[in-house]
């Protein structure tokens, strides 16, 4: 799993590509707690590289998600294939978190914030 950020429209957008699994999960909570707790109140994750999703990949963005809520911050998601889109819906992720299915969609609707 590789995880790189990248600032676009005062939203920082945290890249994802591989298989975010029990494997990957540990380093990509570490990750994603490091990126909430970082003072941005703003992040979309797009997850257009990441061909499978767990349980534990859902853990790690779900934690991180409500640590940027008590931040007053919000996260979403975004570029979701057919199968993670899958996951997210099957597990109810997608009434927790946002899903856009274009980074520029999920950049409109912050805007709107």
């Amino acid at each position: 799993m590789q995880i790189t950020t990248r600032k676009a429209n005062e939203v920082l957008v945290v890249d994802m590509i591989g298989s975010l699994d029990t494997t990957t999960s540990g380093d990509a909570y570490d990750e994603m707690v490091k990126i909430a707790k970082s003072g941005e109140p703003k992040v979309l994750v797009n997850l257009k590289g990441v061909d499978y999703i767990s349980s534990a990949g859902l853990r790690a963005i779900l934690t991180a998600s409500k640590l940027l809520k008590t931040a007053r911050g919000e996260m979403r998601l975004c570029e979701a294939n057919d199968v993670v889109r899958e996951v997210l819906e099957t597990s109810g992720f997608h009434s927790l978190l946002r899903l856009h299915d274009t980074e520029l969609d999920a950049h409109i609707a912050f805007r709107g914030m």
